[in-house]
């Protein structure tokens, strides 16, 4: 692999001021005279870098003055904002992974770009809740397992109308009991009720061997966290409700689903019976 270029053009990159004109001459076409008096900087110095980026061909002077972004130039500046967004949480990226991210959406990590950092899981596990408290229309989480206070909140959801697609850990049979503490936030009825919203089509569920991103997104906002290196997740991720996103979720969530093994219905009773051989345990034991 030749990497030459790939060197060339990362250190014409890495001096601010050059940086600074490229992004000027992707708002305008600018003289140097214009240029070294927006960026404050000498006209001498400010015709150096440009000379240096003409050579890079990442600009081109036209014939009455004015410098213009090549073609290769605007390209270059389209990678930029991941690039930056990657640094400006680089903490962040040292601990948590993009390995296991489809490449073409690893690529588009920009679009998360004006999104909030989650300070801690229960910040994230907050923005959930709020999440689909205001969810009207659909709901799509794909997670390692459920947070179970939420769980009342989404039965109030699926009373409304709202649409739920769920991804989810694939397991050879479904377990006895998810958790011990999932009874107090949810009942028998409430059990039921979960089989019947699924039944109907409601409610859609998929499986995977890894789950590889926590992510909740509705069509109002978004919430997504990446894994650790070992592939375990501690819920620190970003939120927004910015559009860009919104679509970054919802085409990484589609990316998976598509490859997902669908909940049949075998499946589903199979689940429905150990359910109920549960309760009527639980009962006996009162």
């Amino acid at each position: 692999m030749n990497l030459e270029r790939l060197c060339d053009i990362f250190f014409e990159l890495s001096n601010e001021d050059r940086l600074d004109i490229l992004f000027k001459l992707q708002e305008d076409h600018m003289k140097v005279t214009s240029l070294s008096r927006e960026l404050d900087i000498t006209t001498q110095e400010c015709s150096r870098h440009v000379a240096r980026l003409s050579e890079a061909r990442l600009v081109e002077k036209d014939p009455e003055g004015f410098f213009n972004l090549t073609q290769y130039g605007r390209a270059s500046l389209k990678l930029i904002p991941s690039w930056q967004f990657i640094s400006e949480h680089s903490d962040y990226f040292n601990t948590h992974s993009l390995e296991k991210i489809p490449s073409e959406l690893a690529c588009r990590i920009s679009e998360l770009q004006k999104s909030t950092p989650t300070e801690n899981v229960m910040v994230t596990f907050h923005v959930v809740e709020s999440l689909i408290k205001n969810a009207e229309e659909y709901i799509w989480l794909m997670h390692d397992q459920y947070i179970l206070n939420t769980l009342p909140l989404l039965r109030e959801r699926l009373e409304k109308g709202v649409t739920f697609r769920t991804f989810e850990p694939q397991t050879k049979e479904p377990k006895r009991d998810l958790d011990p503490m999932r009874h107090h936030y949810i009942d028998e009825d409430d059990e039921f009720f979960f089989m019947k919203v699924w039944e109907s089509g409601q409610v859609s569920t998929r499986f995977s061997d890894d789950i590889e991103v926590f992510l909740y997104v509705s069509e109002k906002e978004a919430v997504i966290a990446f894994p650790l290196s070992d592939g375990s997740f501690d819920y620190l991720g970003f939120y927004s409700k910015e559009p860009s996103m919104l679509k970054f979720c919802r085409d990484l969530f589609e990316s998976y689903w598509e490859k997902g093994v669908p909940l049949t219905r075998e499946r589903g009773m199979r689940v429905l019976e150990l359910r109920k051989k549960y309760y009527q345990e639980r009962k006996a034991n009162e």
